[in-house]
């Protein structure tokens, strides 16, 4: 796989991304316990998922003390279209973004998303990593339309993210045939579902450059937490 450089900036410090993949620890709730600091051989990143949170007051306050323990924030709110719990729109989504991109190292913005290029602007501006997601909680689009979706986000975002239902065997090799292809920015593959939560571990091992695990609940189909997902991590590695 060829080399890239995503930067993490925090007011902290710069996390660099790679060269294996790096570890998101998922919160769909503020109210975890935080840590006094990052423990050794926990995740590398948090994302919280801001429409699972609802808006707190200080909740941006909250984000930058995770950074301050630590660990990178990566903001997501997640369009209702897209499987999250955002109800009202874009127009409503875009402040608290250029918040998240003004004082957080990172955001995810979905491709289909009518504000996905100013999102994507703001983030080269500030310098701050744009992940561009595209999710299809039904199925897996055919190669031609993935590849499609990749050669056109990764003209703006920092990361590209794909993440889809498997429904057969031939839907798992769509995802790996994309992953196998070299492409201009690194590729983030998840394969959705309980019967196929081996993906999340074979497809960083293959070079999807983030895996998902949830640290308080599962916020996608067959992800595990992030203890297990370490766990299973490192074993997949040690096998090598």
């Amino acid at each position: 796989m060829r080399p890239f450089k995503v930067v993490f900036r925090t007011s902290q410090q710069e996390k660099v991304l790679g060269p294996g993949p790096g570890v998101i620890g998922v919160l769909s709730s503020l109210a975890w316990q935080l840590p006094p600091s990052r423990p050794e051989g926990s995740c590398d990143f948090i994302e919280v998922r801001l429409d699972k949170t609802g808006r707190p007051d200080g909740w941006l306050d909250r984000c930058r003390e995770i950074e301050n323990r630590g660990w990178p924030v990566l903001l997501t709110i997640r369009l209702k279209s897209e499987g999250g719990e955002w109800h009202t729109g874009d127009a409503r989504r875009l402040p608290l973004f250029e918040d998240a991109i003004e004082q957080l190292a990172a955001v995810d913005i979905e491709w289909r998303s009518q504000i996905v290029h100013r999102v994507a602007m703001l983030c080269k501006r500030r310098r701050k990593v744009a992940v561009i997601s595209y999710h299809d909680f039904k199925g897996t689009p055919p190669r031609e339309a993935l590849a499609g979706f990749i050669l056109e986000a990764q003209q703006i975002g920092s990361v590209i993210k794909i993440a889809t239902k498997l429904n057969s065997p031939a839907d798992e090799e769509t995802l790996r045939s994309v992953l196998a292809q070299e492409w201009r920015r690194p590729l983030c593959v998840i394969g959705m579902g309980p019967k196929w939560a081996h993906t999340r571990v074979a497809f960083p091992k293959l070079g999807s450059c983030l895996a998902y695990g949830y640290l308080d609940k599962p916020s996608a189909p067959g992800q595990m937490s992030v203890a297990e997902l370490i766990e299973k991590l490192k074993d997949a590695k040690d096998a090598l």
